[in-house]
């Protein structure tokens, strides 16, 4: 009996270790996973013809890129939020340049909706 209570003790532990591995892993997802999440929520804002998701989505990925690697090497916080507003700006001028002045804007004020 004794043996049995032992084994279903590790198995629990191993079940309880890969779930703490799986949760880990879901919230670093990789650049593209987000950079996809994120075309997506543009395109239903804004309905971007094909050529411009393709854009998007490059720029996106570039900028999931940059930021996860700032975390990764910038150890003042102060130098890493400066690094992450130059990526941000980056970002922003890129988009503009892609998608129509109209499209912009509505981009432009969902972000701002976004904020409040």
């Amino acid at each position: 009996m004794k043996k049995y209570i032992t084994l279903l003790s590790i198995v629990a532990l191993f079940f309880m270790g890969i779930q703490s591995s799986v949760a880990q892993d879901a919230h670093k997802q990789r650049p593209e996973a987000i950079a996809k999440q994120q075309t997506y929520d543009i395109h239903k804002l804004v309905d971007l013809t094909g050529d411009q998701q393709g854009e998007v989505f490059k720029v996106l990925v570039e900028q999931q890129t940059n930021l996860s690697g700032i975390e990764k090497n910038t150890k003042s916080i102060a130098t890493a939020q400066e690094a992450k507003l130059a990526v941000l700006e980056n970002t922003n001028k890129r988009l503009k340049a892609i998608l129509t002045p109209e499209q912009y804007k509505i981009y432009q004020e969902s972000l701002e909706k976004e904020k409040k």
